[in-house]
């Protein structure tokens, strides 16, 4: 008799662990249910964030690439005036020798250390990739930078052409535009000014090609997180 209270007892530990156990697996998993909903809520609000940011760096490229291209077509048109001197300069454009564009994406700021949490292994590197190749454009970005800047803004200074917006074709500043142009053609037989022309000419393309590559990724990219996010 006391043999069997004594079973019954230990049947009723047992049963009475199995159903804690029980409840802590499930309380457990709904736990780790309710972590893994929360994630990949996290996950969708953040692919949204970074499909927007993208979408405005698509905006702030489209305009870098405008601007890059019509100071392409200034240096080019110096560059036949070098071969041609009948060949016509547009004045009002000159001043552009002397400007530089932006490149400043916002995307990488805002996600680079959100985005290296990412679960899905094939985002993260679609992700990751773009701003590879995003920190590719602005290693050429500064090199152009550098030459508009340290090069080409000194040079033109050196030469009496330090105020280059005289050269809008209006009443009051016709004539110096007019003196100051007189001064870029004299420096267009200048074998100095011609090397800054080439090298402004080669970074100003290189930079032209990159921005028009991270804008088509950039599109690739927006594509394949509208995707998965619905």
């Amino acid at each position: 008799m006391k043999k069997s209270n004594w079973i019954t007892k230990i049947k009723y530990a047992v049963g009475e662990i199995l159903i804690i156990s029980i409840g802590l697996l499930i309380a457990l998993q709904t736990n780790n249910w309710n972590e893994e909903r929360k994630n990949a809520i996290k996950e969708k609000l953040l692919i949204g964030h970074i499909i927007e940011d993208l979408n405005l760096d698509t905006i702030h490229i489209n305009q870098s690439l405008s601007e890059v291209k019509r100071q392409k077509k200034l240096i080019d048109d110096l560059i036949a005036k070098v071969f041609d001197s009948n060949y016509p300069l547009e004045e009002d454009k000159i001043g552009l020798l002397r400007y530089s564009s932006d490149f400043r994406p916002i995307t990488q700021r805002n996600h680079s250390i959100a985005v290296s949490s990412l679960k899905d292994d094939l985002t993260r590197q679609q992700i990751q990739n773009y701003f590879l190749q995003e920190d590719e454009v602005l290693d050429i970005f500064l090199e152009y930078v550098d030459i508009v800047h340290n090069k080409v803004r000194p040079y033109l200074s050196s030469v009496g052409m330090h105020n280059l917006n005289a050269l809008r074709t209006d009443e009051k500043s016709s004539d110096e535009a007019s003196l100051h142009l007189e001064v870029l053609e004299e420096q267009l037989s200048v074998e100095a000014f011609q090397q800054l022309l080439y090298e402004r000419r080669l970074k100003t393309d290189a930079l032209e090609n990159l921005l028009e590559e991270i804008l088509i990724k950039n599109q690739n990219l927006v594509n394949y997180l509208k995707e998965i996010e619905d």
